[in-house]
């Protein structure tokens, strides 16, 4: 496991400063675009604080990408604990979306604001191999799991593998919106923005419930999309 040469966690001033200047820089260009003395040199530390606090570059990015998930999954869990799956899909669906997304925004703009580079960096890593099982399958499955179920539960017209696939296109478009491109900027000419969060938020959430709402069960199709586009 990568974070396994990690250090004890206790939190110093060093320390904090070393994971929020790390975050900044692993959000732009990557683990393997930041050096240690980029950091270190940001954080105003010196570069052996690094090994004696994380151990490794390696360590210190698993770090900064998993210390924020335990708020995270307590807010998505209270929120879908305290859902009324009784209420018709057509209103559930998009409240279970919005539940799952809106713990990366927090719940002030100054929460916002501090999840900025966070929200980048997810949207770097989200779609990377290297880190699936150290990452996302350790500290995000489980609570990405209750959100499946809890759709399975509301769109009972549909099999748990088009949940599956759909829930898995969700994340796919969130992880695209909050890396705030500028994309949207440029293929619109310039009338809308990236980093217009909450615009953004209201497409993402009623974009993705037509998917759950309108989509077939699967066996009911009865052609193959793939043979209609030739």
């Amino acid at each position: 496991m990568v974070g396994s040469n990690r250090r004890p966690k206790f939190q110093t001033p060093n320390r904090q400063r070393i994971i929020d200047c790390a975050e900044e820089l692993f959000s732009v260009s990557g683990i393997d675009g930041v050096s240690v003395r980029e950091i270190t040199t940001k954080a105003v530390v010196d570069v052996s604080q690094v090994n004696y606090y994380f151990g490794t570059k390696e360590s210190l990015f698993e770090e900064v990408l998993i210390r924020r998930v335990g708020k995270m999954s307590e807010a998505r869990r209270a929120k879908l604990a305290g859902l009324n799956l009784h209420e018709k899909k057509e209103v559930l669906t998009p409240k279970i979306l919005t539940n799952f997304a809106m713990p990366l925004f927090g719940g002030s703009l100054l929460e916002r604001h501090q999840l900025s580079n966070y929200r980048k960096l997810i949207a770097l890593v989200a779609n990377s191999k290297r880190w699936q099982d150290v990452v996302f399958k350790n500290h995000y499955d489980a609570v990405a799991e209750s959100y499946i179920d809890a759709l399975c539960e509301v769109n009972d017209h549909l099999s748990r593998d088009d949940v599956c696939w759909l829930f898995n296109f969700f994340l796919g478009s969130l992880t695209n919106a909050i890396a705030e491109t500028g994309r949207v900027d440029r293929l619109s000419h310039g009338s809308v923005a990236s980093n217009n969060l909450d615009l953004m938020i209201d497409r993402l959430i009623k974009f993705s419930s037509a998917g759950f709402l309108g989509m077939s069960a699967s066996a009911d199709e009865g052609y193959s999309i793939l043979e209609v586009a030739k």
